[in-house]
């Protein structure tokens, strides 16, 4: 599978987390901890692929170089509300309202590449890069087991 297709599969993985975590309440919170930890996994190695194998090869062309810059800071932005996440219940408001603000984000970054990053990707680099760097992603998930040294920090 090439890049872009794996990453958009991880952006539905996203979407579907979220929406399982969306109005978890106070009785039910603890069965959602697992469910926020996946979340917080799948984001963090899904940023951590992009940003060794799939942003180094957009960052060398003028025309993806403000995209790339401005998704780095959408990665550090979520890295920040995940951060933040950790430390509530998802039963809490406060969990709420930053998953809200998450969603807001991720669904920002998701149109973004879906929209502009990826398509140029398909341009610039062609099938077969795709194809080596989708090859790498995957290579990439399977020596982090799925996890990431910052998900589990």
């Amino acid at each position: 599978m090439n890049a872009t297709e794996l990453l958009k599969q991880d952006h539905r993985e996203v979407d579907s987390l979220i929406a399982e975590l969306e109005g978890a309440s106070g009785d039910t919170a603890g069965s959602y901890t697992a469910t926020f930890q996946k979340l917080k996994n799948s984001l963090t190695v899904h940023a951590e692929a992009e940003e060794q194998i799939f942003y180094p090869a957009m960052e060398q062309f003028e025309e993806t170089e403000e995209l790339t810059e401005e998704a780095y800071s959408e990665h550090d932005e979520v890295k920040q509300l995940l951060e933040d996440m950790t430390r509530l219940n998802p039963g809490d408001e406060e969990f709420q309202d930053l998953l809200a603000e998450l969603k807001e984000s991720v669904q920002h970054h998701v149109e973004e590449e879906e929209s502009e990053m990826f398509p140029k990707a398909e341009e610039l680099l062609g099938e077969a890069t795709l194809e080596t760097m989708g090859s790498e992603i995957e290579a990439f998930k399977g020596e982090t087991g799925g996890t990431s040294r910052i998900a589990s920090a």
